[in-house]
């Protein structure tokens, strides 16, 4: 049984949205944009530790915004492959042939009542008094703000608990004869403590005070112990210690108690569930806390792979999100004063974008996941670049969540698949490149071809006389084409990014590099191209405010626009 999708109209960010979920999903999206009101959503309905008077509505429950508002909210979930007999016992006739069935709670701001639906067709609910499915059908839930130490010290205590209920008469018995003997041995202990003769001192001291404060505790005498006379006080204040190399350690940092909560958890939660015939979904937010990266991908791969039922995680890092299948990203983003899932959810768009794409990716394209808008350009010559113009013009790019990506080389059509799917604005600069086609006399606009084809355009017929980027701009081709494609946030160089910062900032450049001539200039930049550019924009990074009305300015400022008005 899988959660295959979720609708939500109405509820806190949502206005009305439809979200597709896959076995394993990965939901991201910026800080306050709904991934927790999300989950949620899910726990009202699944989450059996939410009482029925967490589950009612609240006036903040409702969506409202500048624009409207909604009296009334709908959280409607679907799901897929529901085969367990326990559960289609539970359900009976909810369940259609196919495995499908739909849960519903419908809630109402004029009287902040609810009401819970359950059947196979949207059409077709019936109203139900309580949450009864919780017994076969439930959510187990980890919050982002959890204390671990308290959390563990829970964790430990229910882990306990169910391994002593799954005990056989034969394990109970063994168990009991080895209690007795802790119990003795326990008594044995203390008899041992109290005879430390600095603690026979203390507490002689002690009993002497309190015999002169009452005639009461004349017969009465306190001692030391361990604190635990009783075996059940014994096993309960056991403790989670650690060892390593054969010997005890503490726990250690938040990181490694992080792994150790999800260690107990997972544990825990295989002992509580019969996962045959009971479904369990999990969810998780922001596994990744207090962990290094590498253990972050580790820890993705542990809770895809062993958790035993359909797992839902919430992340903020990279590390996490390039280790999860691209199908299987829900990017939250806000559109019209509400929270819509990018693709509506997890999408077969996605994937096929990332089938081009799986060569390349690394942590750099993941980061971009999280941005709000991204530059797309060459190389690293362009984006030590960009970077140091949006130093030099007070650009905060990360105060506005953005993103310069190089796609070392020229194949940006894979990178804006994936955006366009995720959603994501982008702007994107490439070279005017001009060449001789293979194999014929004929000379091709392969720049301006690139950004033709982006756009869906028709591209400009090869020339059948030599010619140069130069002449395009003499002729007028690179104006008329340019102009055309800006309108789509595509940036055509004049010529390449050292021409034309040679061009725009000449003296300046010469100066820094110690050359007499651009021509000069341009080829040592073109030469060693991102460890030039890094030496020149030492020296230049003051005077780069002078080019920010030129041409290469133009894809930066667009995408601070762009991010600004969407």
């Amino acid at each position: 049984m899988e959660i295959s999708k979720v609708d939500l109209s109405g509820y806190r960010n949502f206005k009305n949205v439809s979200v597709n979920f896959r076995s394993d999903s990965l939901l991201i999206g910026a800080n306050d944009v709904g991934k927790s009101n999300l989950l949620h959503a899910l726990r009202i309905l699944l989450d059996k530790n939410l009482s029925e008077a967490d589950i009612e509505p609240t006036e903040t429950d409702f969506y409202t915004s500048k624009v409207a508002s909604c009296n009334e909210i709908v959280i409607t979930i679907y799901f897929k492959n529901v085969t367990e007999d326990a559960v289609l016992s539970v359900l009976k006739g909810a369940v259609s042939d196919e495995g499908e069935c739909i849960f519903q709670y419908n809630a109402h701001l004029s009287d902040l009542s609810y009401r819970l639906f359950i059947g196979h067709q949207i059409d077709q609910l019936e109203e139900v008094n309580s949450r009864f499915y919780l017994r076969y059908v439930n959510l187990n839930y980890m919050e982002s703000q959890r204390d671990l130490e308290k959390y563990i010290a829970k964790e430990k205590r229910k882990l306990l608990k169910t391994s002593f209920a799954s005990l056989s008469e034969q394990q109970l018995e063994g168990d009991k004869e080895l209690m007795d003997e802790i119990s003795q041995d326990l008594l044995d202990l203390n008899e041992k403590v109290s005879q430390l003769v600095y603690v026979d001192q203390a507490t002689s001291e002690v009993n002497t005070e309190l015999k002169k404060l009452s005639n009461q505790h004349l017969n009465y005498n306190v001692q030391l112990d361990t604190g635990a006379i009783q075996v059940s006080d014994f096993v309960d204040r056991l403790k989670l210690g650690a060892s390593t190399d054969g010997s005890s350690v503490t726990l250690g940092g938040d990181g490694r108690n992080n792994q150790i909560l999800l260690a107990l958890w997972k544990a825990k939660s295989t002992r509580e569930h019969a996962v045959d015939h009971e479904v369990v979904f999990y969810v998780v937010e922001e596994p990744e806390a207090h962990l290094h990266p590498h253990q972050q991908g580790r820890m993705t791969n542990y809770l895809i792979n062993e958790l035993p039922g359909q797992t839902i995680i919430s992340t903020h890092s990279p590390r996490i999100a390039a280790n999860f299948k691209p199908d299987s990203i829900i990017r939250l983003l806000s559109k019209d004063n509400s929270t819509v899932a990018a693709s509506g959810g997890c999408s077969d768009c996605i994937e096929q974008g990332f089938e081009d794409m799986s060569y390349r990716m690394s942590i750099i394209p993941a980061e971009a996941f999280f941005s709000s808008g991204v530059l797309l350009v060459e190389g690293p010559s362009e984006e030590l670049l960009y970077h140091a113009l949006a130093k030099s013009l007070d650009i905060d790019l990360d105060y506005l969540n953005l993103s310069i990506l190089c796609v070392n080389g020229i194949s940006f059509k894979v990178y804006v698949k994936i955006l366009d799917a995720l959603e994501i604005p982008w702007v994107l600069r490439t070279d005017n490149d001009v060449s001789k086609v293979p194999n014929k006399n004929e000379w091709q606009y392969a720049g301006m071809n690139r950004c033709l084809a982006i756009m869906g355009d028709d591209p400009e017929e090869h020339s059948d006389k030599e010619v140069i980027a130069k002449d395009t701009l003499e002729n007028g081709l690179w104006q008329e084409v340019a102009e055309h494609v800006e309108q789509d946030d595509i940036f055509l160089a004049r010529i390449d990014l050292e021409t034309d910062l040679v061009e725009e900032l000449g003296k300046k450049v010469l100066t820094a590099l110690g050359k007499k001539t651009d021509e000069s200039a341009i080829k040592h930049l073109q030469d060693k191209k991102a460890l030039h550019m890094r030496e020149l924009l030492k020296d230049i990074s003051q005077d780069l405010k002078g080019i920010s009305g030129g041409q290469l300015a133009k894809p930066l400022l667009a995408l601070v626009e762009l991010v600004a008005i969407d």
